[in-house]
C-alpha cells in the first residue's frame, strides 16, 4: 500500500512546460525544495534564479517583475523579445559582510568548473583536512550538556568559492541510545573567527534582530544547514548522486550498541566567498543550530539522549563535501 506521504510527492517527469524557478540559498523553508523542483522536472525549457534575499522583497522588486513578464510574454504570447538568450541559470555568491554577486551566468547549477571537494574531520585536532587522517579518533558530545555540539575549523590562504551542493559524510555511533537526530551547519567566519551573518529583508531594526536571534531563520542568514535522523539513514539508490543524497524513508534502522554507522547528510545549496584568511566552520549538534523557521514558531525538540560520537580518520574518516569552483 502507498504510504500517505508518498502520494503527496509530485511527478516531476509530468512537468514539462517552459518553467521559471526563483531560489535562495536562506530559505530553510523552500529552499530545498525548489532546488529539488528545478533538477528533477522533465520541461527541456528551465530557467534557474537564485538571488541573495528573502522572497518576498525579490519576487516585488520592479526589474524581477519585469524579467517574469518577458518569460511569459515570450511563452504565453509568443513575443519575439529574445527571452530565450536569457541564460539557463543565474546564481548569486554571498559574501556575508557586503559585496554579493548577483546573476551570476552559467548554463548549469553548479558550474561546469565546480569541482566537489573533500573535507575530512580531524577528531584529534578539530580541524577540517585535505587528505584522510591515518589515525583513528573520535570527537563526542552529551546530549544533555551545556556543550552539545562538536566542531571542525579550516582557513583559506587563497580567495576560494564555492557553488552547489555541499553535504555530510559522517561515520556516527550513539552511546545510551538507539537512534540520533543529527543537525550540521556550514558557517563563514572571519579571520578572528567571528560568525558572519546576513538578514535577508531589508528592515534591519532591533525587532528583527530579536525574533531572529534563536530563530525565523528564513530572515537572518546563518549558513548552509542539514539534518537527519539516523535511523531514516537508507539511501534511495536512483535519486541520489555523488553530490545530493537522497533518503527513501522507507524503513527504520535503529542502532545497536556499539554499532557504528554511516550517514550521508545534504545541506542546502550554497553560493559562498571566502577571501583570504578567512574559516569556514563545520558543526554538529543534537539540536537544530537555527532555531524555528518562523518567528514565534514552536522550536523542535529532538529525539536525542545518551552522547553521540563522530569517528573520523582511518576506516571511519568522516568528511565534509564542499562544491570549490576553479579559476
Amino acid at each position: 500500500m502507498t504510504e500517505l506521504w508518498e502520494n503527496k510527492i509530485p511527478d516531476f517527469d509530468r512537468i514539462t512546460v517552459p518553467a521559471y524557478v526563483v531560489a535562495s540559498y536562506s530559505n530553510t523553508l523552500h529552499t530545498a525544495g525548489t532546488f529539488r523542483a528545478w533538477r528533477r522536472m522533465a520541461s527541456e525549457q528551465k530557467w534557474l534564479r537564485i538571488h541573495n534575499s528573502q522572497e518576498w522583497p525579490d519576487y516585488y522588486d520592479p526589474a524581477n517583475v519585469e524579467d517574469l513578464r518577458r518569460f511569459f510574454d515570450h511563452f504565453l504570447k509568443g513575443a519575439d523579445n529574445g527571452w530565450e538568450q536569457t541564460p539557463p541559470v543565474r546564481y548569486s555568491l554571498l559574501d556575508l559582510a557586503g559585496g554579493d554577486q548577483v546573476a551570476v551566468a552559467a548554463e548549469a547549477f553548479p558550474p561546469s568548473n565546480v569541482a566537489s571537494t573533500k573535507y575530512f574531520l580531524d577528531g584529534r585536532t578539530r580541524a577540517l583536512i585535505p587528505t584522510r587522517p591515518e589515525q583513528d579518533a573520535t570527537a563526542t558530545y552529551v546530549v544533555e550538556a551545556n556543550t552539545d555540539l562538536v566542531s571542525f575549523i579550516t582557513r583559506f590562504d587563497q580567495e576560494t568559492v564555492m557553488v552547489g551542493y555541499p553535504k555530510a559524510h559522517l561515520w556516527v555511533e550513539a552511546r545510551g541510545a538507539d537512534d540520533m537526530d543529527l543537525f550540521v551547519l556550514v558557517q563563514k567566519l572571519d579571520k578572528f573567527g567571528t560568525p558572519l551573518q546576513q538578514f535577508t529583508a531589508p528592515n534591519q531594526n532591533a525587532m528583527i534582530h530579536d525574533v531572529t536571534e534563536r530563530g525565523g531563520s528564513i530572515l537572518r542568514y546563518k549558513g548552509s544547514d542539514g539534518r537527519l535522523r539516523v535511523s531514516l539513514r537508507n539511501l534511495e539508490e536512483e535519486l541520489s548522486t555523488p553530490d545530493i543524497p537522497a533518503h527513501s524513508f522507507d524503513r527504520v534502522e535503529k542502532l545497536a550498541p556499539e554499532q557504528i554507522v554511516d550517514v550521508e547528510i545534504d545541506l542546502l545549496p550554497m553560493g559562498l566567498v571566502f577571501h583570504p584568511g578567512e574559516q569556514l566552520r563545520f558543526v554538529i549538534s543534537s539540536r537544530s543550530l537555527l532555531g524555528p523557521m518562523m518567528p514565534g514558531a514552536q522550536e523542535y525538540v529532538p529525539a536525542n539522549s545518551g552522547t553521540h560520537v563522530i569517528h573520523t580518520g582511518g576506516d571511519h574518516a568522516s568528511y565534509l563535501q564542499l562544491p570549490i569552483k576553479g579559476s
